[in-house]
């Protein structure tokens, strides 16, 4: 099988778009590493932040947050620590990641996941980044293939239930994992076509990434156009080779629309651009199931319409983003 020609997706999306007068923008990131390398354990760490773009003047800084989580064995939290403090947040170390992880940060943080803010989303991307991170070590453990062969129970399943489109029974992943004859490309990545843009405020600032490092990225831009929110929404995993270039295993976009008096979803296009598997991209189509749905609910509500072989894991944290859209839309300018 030819992977690349099987997805036949476009690749990476160049450039990051302009900010538009009366806009917000959220941004973030997670940095995977491993600063003591694999058996020292991963580190996240996550930055993010919410610009208000006004019509005339300087953008304004709406919040921001830093966030660095260590993760042990089961992908536990270990240590946390947060900018801004809140208070009882040492109460998810000893939290696995995962769907429990999300609820412990609600009884932890009562309220944080309803004022969709910055803090909680690089919280909640704690439990999607602990369960891609270790991928980073195939491009740097020649030996990384037979152990993953090696650690196969349960593959492509979790709680029983089939976890996404790509990691279905009989598909392209759990084949190629089994058999010990095969030797091509375990999933398709591209070469990045970089975010950069001459705008200083398009992005919170981005260090430079560790030696071994995979880093998600997020960018929201929500804006009016007359009695509809619109969403601009970009999402890329992207990793650090050896020689220091860097790769996309997965980038989506999704284009949104929400009536403002309601909240509810108006219309959605998701379009991937990367993916590893070929049967992940036919989970795509079936965001459009959410239209008409209150998006408001959309951080619980996803998980539950979108499962299985009807969703990919990657694009369901995308549409569970759109819960923060009304929270971030109090800050712009009333219809014209």
């Amino acid at each position: 099988m030819d992977l690349y020609a099987e997805l036949a997706l476009p690749g990476p999306r160049g450039g990051t778009p302009d900010r538009r007068a009366g806009s917000v923008r959220r941004t973030a990131t997670t940095d995977m590493v491993w600063p003591d390398g694999y058996a020292g354990g991963l580190v996240l760490e996550g930055r993010a932040r919410d610009l208000y773009t006004p019509a005339v003047g300087e953008p304004v800084v709406l919040d921001a947050a830093v966030t660095r989580v260590a993760i042990g064995d089961a992908r536990t939290i270990t240590a946390i620590a947060a900018v801004p403090t809140r208070d009882g947040i040492e109460g998810l170390v000893g939290a696995q990641g995962g769907t429990y992880l999300r609820g412990a940060i609600d009884d932890v943080l009562p309220g944080e996941r309803e004022a969709a803010t910055a803090l909680h989303l690089l919280l909640d991307d704690v439990a999607g980044c602990s369960l891609i991170a270790g991928f980073v070590w195939s491009r740097f453990d020649p030996d990384f293939r037979e152990r993953m062969r090696a650690n196969t129970p349960n593959f492509g399943t979790r709680k029983g239930r089939v976890i996404c489109s790509g990691l279905r029974p009989g598909g392209f992943a759990q084949v190629t994992r089994l058999d010990p004859a095969y030797e091509g490309p375990m999933c398709a990545v591209m070469p990045v076509v970089p975010l950069a843009t001459d705008d200083p405020w398009a992005w919170h600032e981005l260090p430079e990434p560790a030696e071994v490092c995979m880093r998600r990225h997020r960018r929201l831009d929500v804006w009016r156009d007359g009695d509809e929110i619109v969403v601009d929404e970009q999402f890329r995993d992207s990793v650090w080779e050896p020689d220091g270039s860097e790769i996309v295993l997965h980038e989506y976009e999704v284009a949104a629309r929400i009536d403002a008096a309601t909240g509810t979803l108006a219309a959605v296009t998701a379009s991937p651009r990367v993916l590893p598997f070929p049967e992940c991209p036919s989970a795509a189509p079936n965001a459009a199931r959410l239209v008409g749905t209150p998006v408001r609910a959309f951080r619980t509500d996803v998980q539950q319409s979108l499962t299985e072989l009807d969703c990919c894991t990657h694009l369901n944290d995308m549409l569970r983003c759109l819960a923060e859209v009304p929270v971030l839309a109090t800050h712009l300018p009333p219809p014209a």
